[in-house]
Order: C-alpha cells, then sequence, then structure tokens
C-alpha cells in the first residue's frame, strides 16, 4: 500500500473519531439540565425575559443586567424554546445545529474549489477537531456558534450566489452578524472588496444594505429602548477599554495562529506563493476565506486584548482557516504531482495538534455523577425559603422556583462605567444587603474566584460536602456555587 493511500485511510480513520468523540460529548451536554458553563443561566434569563414581555435591554437593576450583546442570538433561542421548552437544551441546539451547519459549509465550499469528496469530508472533521481548542463552545449557550455560523453564511453567499441577488442576500447576513455581534465589523472588509473585485455595482449594493440596515436596526432598537441598548452595547464596551492590554492581543500567535493551527497557517502562506495573479485570488473563494480569516484573526486579538477574552473569541478565524489546509493540498498536488504521497500528511499532523483529552478536562462529559450533584444542590436549594443570591449564575435560582438576579459580570460592567446609573446600580445592592433581602448568598468554589465575605451576611457551611460534582467551566477551571451566607 503507497503512503497517499496508507495516510488518506488514517485521515479519514482519526477524523471519524474526532467526529464520534465531539457528538458523543455534544449528546451527553444537550441533555445535562444544569449549567457546564457559567454563563449559560445568565443568557437564558434574556430568553425568559422574552417570554414574559419584558424588554432586553432597561436600566440595570439587581433583578437583570443584559449581557453587551446584540439582541439576535436571544431571539433565535427564545423560537428554540417554544419548540421545545425552556432549559439548556433550547440554547444548546442552537448552538449544535450552528455548528454542524459550518461543518458543512465549510466542506462544501472545499468541495467547490477541489472536487474531491475525501478533502471535503477531511474539512468537515477538522472543524470538528477544533472543539476543544476553542473552548469547547459548540453545545454551549453561548451566541459564539451562531455568530460564527451567520459570517460563514454571508462568505458563502457571496461565493455561491450570482448576479445582485448576491451582494442583496450577504448584506442582509451581515447585518444580521452586526445584530448578533459587534466584532461583524471586522468583515465588512474583506466581503467589501471580493465584491468589488467582482462588480463594482455589487459592492456598493452589499454596502448599502448591509450598513443601512444594521444603522437602522441599531437606532431603531436605542429608540424603543430609550437609550439602553446603546448604554448596553456601545457605552460600556467603551469604558472596558480601560482595561484593554496591547500585549494580549499578541497572544494569537503562540496560541493560535502559530500554535495549534500552525499547519493550516502554512497552508494559508502556501496558497498565496502558488496564487496565478492577485486579482484572480482575491476576487476567489480562496481569497475570499484567505481574507475572512485575516479579518477573524484581527478581530480575535482585539478580543484577547481585553479583559477576560477566552478562546472561544477565536471561532470565527478556526472557522475560515480551516479550509485553507485541505485546499492547499490539492493545489501542491496539482502544482507537483510527485508530492501526492506526502498530501495527507500536514493534515494529519494538524489532527494531531488537535488533540485532546476529554477526561481531563473540567466538565466535558457531563456524567450521571455530575447530574446527581445538580439534583442534590436543587434539593437544597428549594428548601431555603425566600429569594436566594447566587451571584456568578442566572437561572439556577429559577430551577428550583425562585427567581434570578443579576450576574455579577454583566453588574460590574456596569459599575465600571463610573456614572449616575452605575451609582445607583450600586446603591441598589447596598440597599438590598443591608435590609437582608436575601435569605441566603451563595458564593463560589473557584481558584480564580476568591470566596470573600459577603457584608452583613455571615458563613453558614457548604451548600454541597462532595467534591466534583456540578461542576462548571470558568474558563478553563472549574467553579461552583458552593459557599453559604445568611443574614446576620
Amino acid at each position: 500500500m503507497t503512503l497517499e493511500r496508507t495516510t488518506k485511510w488514517l485521515a479519514i480513520v482519526v477524523g471519524s473519531a474526532f467526529i464520534a468523540l465531539v457528538v458523543v460529548l455534544a449528546v451527553l451536554r444537550l441533555l445535562y439540565p444544569y449549567e457546564v458553563e457559567w454563563m449559560e443561566g445568565a443568557m437564558l434569563d434574556h430568553v425568559v425575559r422574552i417570554f414574559a414581555g419584558k424588554p432586553i435591554y432597561s436600566a440595570p437593576s439587581i433583578d437583570f443586567i443584559p449581557w453587551l450583546y446584540p439582541p439576535v442570538y436571544y431571539y433565535v433561542v427564545a423560537l428554540s424554546a417554544k419548540i421545545f421548552g425552556m432549559g439548556f437544551f433550547a440554547g444548546r441546539i442552537v448552538s449544535f445545529l450552528s455548528t454542524i451547519l459550518i461543518a458543512l459549509a465549510l466542506g462544501w465550499i472545499t468541495h467547490r474549489v477541489t472536487k474531491d469528496r475525501i478533502f471535503s469530508f477531511l474539512t468537515f472533521a477538522l472543524y470538528f477537531a477544533t472543539d476543544a481548542a476553542t473552548g469547547f463552545y459548540f453545545d454551549i449557550v453561548r451566541n459564539d456558534a451562531f455568530f460564527t455560523l451567520v459570517l460563514v453564511a454571508a462568505a458563502v453567499a457571496a461565493i455561491t450566489i450570482k448576479g445582485k441577488t448576491s451582494g442583496i442576500v450577504a448584506g442582509i447576513i451581515l447585518a444580521l452578524g452586526f445584530l448578533t455581534k459587534q466584532q461583524t465589523i471586522f468583515f465588512l472588509t474583506p466581503l467589501a472588496i471580493y465584491f468589488w473585485l467582482r462588480d463594482r455595482k455589487q459592492c456598493l449594493l452589499f454596502l448599502s444594505i448591509s450598513i443601512v440596515l444594521s444603522i437602522a436596526a441599531i437606532v431603531g432598537l436605542n429608540a424603543s429602548t430609550h437609550g439602553w441598548s446603546d448604554y448596553y452595547m456601545f457605552t460600556i464596551p467603551k469604558a472596558k477599554q480601560a482595561n484593554f492590554v496591547v500585549m494580549r492581543m499578541f497572544d494569537v500567535f503562540p496560541n493560535y495562529a502559530l500554535g495549534p493551527f500552525a499547519i493550516c497557517s502554512l497552508a494559508f502562506l502556501a496558497l498565496l506563493f502558488l496564487k496565478k495573479s492577485w486579482r484572480d485570488f482575491i476576487s476567489g473563494s480562496k481569497g475570499l476565506f484567505a481574507m475572512m480569516s485575516l479579518a477573524a484573526l484581527f478581530a480575535g486579538a482585539m478580543s484577547l486584548g481585553n479583559e477576560g477574552g477566552y478562546r472561544n473569541v477565536m471561532m470565527p478565524f478556526v472557522a475560515f482557516i480551516i479550509p485553507m489546509l485541505p485546499i492547499a493540498m490539492h493545489e501542491l498536488r496539482n502544482w507537483k504531482h510527485e508530492l501526492s504521497r506526502y498530501i495527507y500528511l500536514p493534515i494529519l499532523f494538524q489532527f494531531a495538534a488537535l488533540y485532546f483529552n476529554p477526561l481531563s478536562d473540567t466538565i466535558v462529559i457531563a456524567s450521571a455523577h455530575q447530574r446527581a450533584g445538580g439534583d442534590a444542590f436543587m434539593a437544597k436549594l428549594r428548601t431555603i425559603p425566600g429569594e436566594v443570591y447566587i451571584p456568578y449564575h442566572g437561572y439556577i435560582t429559577r430551577q428550583a422556583g425562585k427567581e434570578s438576579h443579576a450576574q455579577l459580570l454583566a453588574t460590574l460592567d456596569v459599575l465600571r462605567v463610573h456614572d449616575t446609573t452605575a451609582r445607583r446600580l450600586q446603591a441598589d445592592f447596598d440597599s438590598a444587603m443591608a435590609r437582608h433581602r436575601f435569605s441566603a448568598v451563595i458564593e463560589e468554589e473557584c481558584r480564580d474566584i476568591p470566596c470573600d465575605s459577603v457584608v452583613h451576611y455571615t458563613y453558614a457551611g457548604k451548600m454541597m460536602e462532595e467534591p466534583n460534582v456540578m461542576l462548571t467551566r470558568f474558563s478553563s477551571e472549574a467553579t461552583r456555587p458552593e459557599f453559604l451566607f445568611v443574614p446576620k
């Protein structure tokens, strides 16, 4: 058996194993009734407000503070919740279906360029293999997978749809992306360049549609929320720039572009070397994905420069850089046929670079043991009378038949603005604690979250005696609500 044939089948087997592993892990987490990541519950609290007919964007209070994202993802999850019922499954299935559609789209683009089904399948498998490298966000209640799908859909529409319709559809999709996550602005330029080189009228149509729809939606949303949407989506992010560290941006190179994705980055450079003309390259699907990957790299770097930036911000970069590898291997084979025997080796090396052990990572496997711990926690939480405040988690108290409250990170985002709104919010919290509004406050057990004393409350023991149950991911660490405080 030749080296090419051996490595091809080995790549297929390894790729299939990655797909099976990620699907099994996703199914376990889809069915898990409690948080697997510390922001999932607060995301669901937005959907609860939609069902209750309450605005997402309103004056911050101890009862609810929205995240800093635009609203589209929350409404997509709300639609899912109408079908599947309110719960984590409704949000997770949106993310997991988004992940599947992304992988299918990337595989389809590879097949469109290479006309090779094996390379198409390996592109699909490679994307699944990046689950650990991007923080295990493929199947949780966060907007990253859906946001990445929207960006990939905009690129696919630009490539595949003919005539003026291409600019219109891509413009609408990109506007949808901006209403999902503000980082969409970074992807306007590569799409505009692509359309400009194809047809200048298409480019103007694309720009007009995407910009006008985005601005109109933002202005309309701001007017309907009496200015609060702009406060969360723009004012607070601007205030957070004070904590921006330029040096953190450069983590994209050792940790991503020149780290686990170095082989894909080399494939990207190989495609530049093999180009016949710059214009033909940039105006083609390979060029658009190359430009989108550069835009995603910069967008990810900017996000990593912010306080709390994590691996999930690199998901768009991963989506656009992954197809570069199979496409480059196809181009190299056409360039020099004697390279055919080695063509699957770089793909195998890329799979090896993405290897992860689910047993060694926190709350990747949502086991029956984890669920039993959650059940025990909920049983104890239900016995506590009155309101219970769990600062780092939303929705958990709702699962015990109580009201939820503002997640602490969202609270801190408002307080860092140092305006009259922040002062009112601080007074709201001070008053609630002083008059013992809560019958209990439950703090975190986490190495990265110090267990501080709670003013006007006293420590009353642990919620769970058994370790390593009902864990949630906090970045790459584990956290859970554990330390119980009651009024003095």
